[in-house]
């Protein structure tokens, strides 16, 4: 039954595990299935729109563009390090940096393929820059299941610090309609659903 699968704790949700469901427990409060169909987000991104490079604008926005990157260099600072890859369109050329996990970055980023890239821009010396992005392989962002406006869940340093990012949690939010397959039932009765013309509750969850 559907309503025995939402108790199920959280460490066994394909892509959690022991060490993740520590945290969410912790940071969180998610101890189980019931926990996170019930872990709403404080905002949404609007990510209707994918835009050149040459279209970007210097205000700051939150932008969605899909490239290439054709180098990656490591840069002295006065302080640290900087990673920063070379990334491309058809139409320019702008740059993503990593201030932190550069080590991680660098050896799982694929060169001359195909991502989409998500984040704020930055206008400096004539170029762009995007600190930080969340990367996708197009690819695998056209398998994905997702809608236009994507959801920005409460979050806390610690989570961030142990890779259990925006994306791990959606993620793990897709993986729970897989597994219990959107069969959510509804608590109020039909004559309510029909007086107020409700849409149903796995309908209004998804």
């Amino acid at each position: 039954m559907i309503a025995n699968l939402l108790q199920t704790p959280i460490d066994y949700l394909k892509g959690v595990g022991p060490n993740r469901a520590e945290l969410l427990r912790k940071e969180l409060g998610i101890h189980t299935y019931q926990d996170l169909i019930n872990f709403f987000p404080n905002r949404y991104l609007d990510k209707t729109n994918y835009y050149k490079i040459k279209q970007l604008q210097q205000n700051s926005a939150e932008v969605q563009v899909i490239g290439k990157i054709v180098g990656l260099r490591t840069i002295e600072q006065k302080r640290g390090k900087r990673l920063v890859a070379d990334f491309v369109d058809e139409t320019g050329k702008m740059e993503l940096v990593w201030f932190r996990g550069q080590k991680w970055i660098r050896e799982n980023l694929k060169i001359n393929t195909p991502y989409v890239i998500f984040g704020k821009t930055n206008w400096f010396n004539g170029l762009f820059s995007m600190p930080h992005p969340e990367m996708e392989l197009l690819e695998e962002h056209e398998k994905s299941l997702r809608t236009a406006m994507q959801p920005v869940y409460p979050s806390s340093e610690k989570l961030t610090n142990k890779g259990i990012t925006n994306r791990v949690i959606n993620k793990l939010m897709q993986q729970l309609f897989i597994e219990t397959k959107g069969k959510f039932y509804d608590t109020l009765p039909q004559n309510i659903h029909a007086d107020l013309k409700l849409i149903s509750r796995a309908e209004a969850l998804f």
